[in-house]
């Protein structure tokens, strides 16, 4: 399940109908009653304001893509298909100097997909590359855009469940050591989305066996013999080996993951002597 973000949970743009007006003072673009919020936040391409129409500035007709998309589909659709939905749906279809467009309309697949047919103008959306590291940005003044490409850069050992920034700064409170995942309480929301592909019966075994993340996720990454515990099957075992991914995430990196001994040696440890081997053939 992808993260959600602050503008997905407590947004309030959702008018039923989009209208744009040229004036002497400018293009001015209604949500409703209310002016349309350039969503600035989302992506800075056009601080400026709005364009439309064949003629149009494409910075500014790119902002108004990203406007109309985010209150629509969300900002991660938003900073991906802006582009293309400037140049085949705001620079061709919004010729007049007024339009209207129908939430209902926008919001429909087949309807916005004909616009999505050419890169042109270019993304400037940043690249995971162009972001700079996480322990230097101050997460609270950076776009969606940039948020996006920061969960790019860090997937591997970023949380991915919940609200995607918060993720982001939980991730910088465990690597400066103010945040300890291993403390915290083993919940059952938990397993079922670390351990989607595990039957239910398994994973409540578990989450009868261990109280914190620090312990489960011990014995998930470095356990010997999963299939030894009661409740575990050998097809548990695998899917229990393979959601390894999903912890690491959890805990912001393998090396902050405590480390387990079972008591089980793994079968290429085991060492026997000559001596000890000849003697067990004679018996």
């Amino acid at each position: 399940m992808p993260s959600k973000t602050d503008y997905e949970r407590k947004s309030k743009y959702k008018a039923r109908e989009y209208r744009g007006e040229r004036g002497i003072g400018g293009n001015i673009v209604y949500a409703g009653d209310n002016l349309l919020n350039k969503h600035l936040f989302v992506h800075r391409v056009a601080p400026g304001g709005f364009d439309w129409g064949p003629d149009a500035d494409d910075d500014r007709a790119c902002q108004l893509a990203i406007a109309l998309l985010a209150p629509l589909k969300g900002v991660d659709e938003a900073v991906e298909n802006y582009h293309l939905f400037a140049e085949n749906f705001v620079k061709r279809e919004l010729t007049g100097e007024t339009w209207t467009i129908k939430r209902q309309d926008l919001r429909n697949p087949s309807h916005r997909k004909q616009f999505m047919d050419r890169e042109y103008p270019a993304n400037t959306a940043p690249e995971p590359e162009e972001v700079g590291d996480l322990e230097e940005i101050d997460l609270e003044a950076i776009t969606y855009a940039e948020e996006i490409a920061l969960a790019t850069k860090y997937e591997d050992v970023l949380w991915n469940r919940g609200n995607r920034r918060e993720n982001l700064q939980r991730l910088t409170e465990i690597w400066a050591g103010t945040v300890d995942p291993a403390e915290d309480r083993v919940q059952r929301s938990y397993l079922y989305h670390m351990l989607s592909d595990v039957s239910s019966n398994a994973r409540q075994t578990l989450s009868k066996n261990f109280e914190t993340m620090g312990d489960l996720a011990g014995w998930v990454c470095y356990g010997r013999n999963h299939s030894h515990m009661d409740g575990i099957s050998e097809a548990a075992t695998r899917q229990i080996r393979d959601a390894r991914s999903e912890f690491i995430r959890y805990f912001g990196g393998e090396e902050y993951i405590p480390e387990h001994d079972d008591g089980y040696m793994a079968f290429d440890e085991v060492v026997v002597d000559d001596e000890q081997q000849t003697l067990e053939a004679t018996e």
